[in-house]
């Protein structure tokens, strides 16, 4: 398959809705301190937030040679800080949820995803565990917002200061209906 200038269709719109549901609850976790009704839709969409980053990874994997080249040329330093970003953004969007999960299951909880089914419980009640996990889940949520700073800062620095198309490849919506690109 050839490279095109664009991410196929099915990467654009994963990459923004989980773009929003990861905002969003990196939002909602932030007001879980002061409004704890919150707390279930905040687990639902971080069970929701697990499942889009693996259908994520696997549509990615799939469709691994028709995604476009990277704009940084190959062995710069940019070039690298893109690849560890990309390569952190996705650690923390797996780790996050993960990590949610178990510190819900060792508070004695089960992990439910708008009360349709909950995930299946990895570890025993343990208060000093849900702690721990509580803060790593934390340290990870902070890290990810960071990481996701650094990505958009990266992007606007692309299109502004250097005029590449790194914002439009990625919006699941077409420039023009003239567009020769695959359409996946």
């Amino acid at each position: 398959m050839k490279r095109t200038s664009r991410y196929p269709f099915s990467i654009s719109v994963l990459h923004w809705l989980l773009a929003a549901a990861l905002i969003g609850n990196l939002i909602l976790g932030l007001m879980l301190d002061d409004n704890l009704d919150l707390l279930a839709l905040h687990k639902s969409i971080g069970i929701a937030v697990l499942a889009l980053v693996l259908f994520r990874l696997v549509n990615r994997l799939r469709l691994r040679r028709q995604l476009p080249a990277s704009v940084n040329a190959h062995g710069t330093l940019s070039h690298l800080a893109e690849r560890l970003v990309h390569f952190l953004l996705y650690a923390t969007m797996l780790a996050i949820p993960i990590l949610g999960w178990l510190k819900t299951n060792a508070a004695g909880h089960a992990a439910s995803f708008f009360g349709v089914f909950s995930l299946p419980t990895l570890v025993d009640k343990s208060h000093a565990l849900s702690h721990w996990f509580g803060m790593l889940h934390a340290a990870a949520a902070y890290g990810l917002a960071a990481l996701v700073g650094l990505h958009v800062a990266g992007a606007l620095v692309h299109a502004l200061t250097r005029r590449e198309n790194v914002l439009t490849r990625i919006s699941p919506l077409r420039a023009t209906s003239a567009s020769t690109d695959a359409h996946v």
